[in-house]
């Protein structure tokens, strides 16, 4: 099994803003992909948010989430306000070898991954 990071997009909901900082807590819904706990987050312009702490859905913790799940996330080292009013999107950040691997992979990858990959590959471009 190899060893490859986790790839997403998120959609920000505005509406469920529950702390602005320390962490932020918000929801989002995952438009693709997997969203695990601990992995470090880009907005649309590459630019680092910072890291996913925790996950929450009804009040209970969440381990993993995949498309179409809507949930709460916590963000350490961020303030909602200042970094993501503006946003509509957030991605995972891959290092430039993960997305090698990935491209290496892509049998095992989804369509939509696919393209949420060349987005991330897009962003870290500009």
């Amino acid at each position: 099994m190899l060893e490859l990071a986790s790839i997403f997009k998120l959609k920000i909901l505005h509406q469920h803003v529950f702390r602005n900082t320390n962490p932020a807590i918000f929801g989002v819904r995952v438009e693709a992909g997997k969203l695990v706990p601990g992995l470090n987050i880009i907005g649309e312009n590459g630019e680092r948010i910072g890291k996913i702490k925790n996950m929450q859905s009804e009040n209970q913790p969440v381990k993993e989430a995949s498309e179409g799940t809507e949930l709460a996330i916590s963000v350490s080292g961020t303030n909602f306000e200042r970094k993501l009013k503006d946003k509509n999107f957030i991605y995972s950040e891959l290092s430039s070898q993960q997305i090698k691997n990935f491209r290496k992979n892509k049998d095992l990858l989804s369509a939509k991954e696919l393209l949420i990959l060349q987005e991330i590959e897009n962003l870290r471009k500009t």
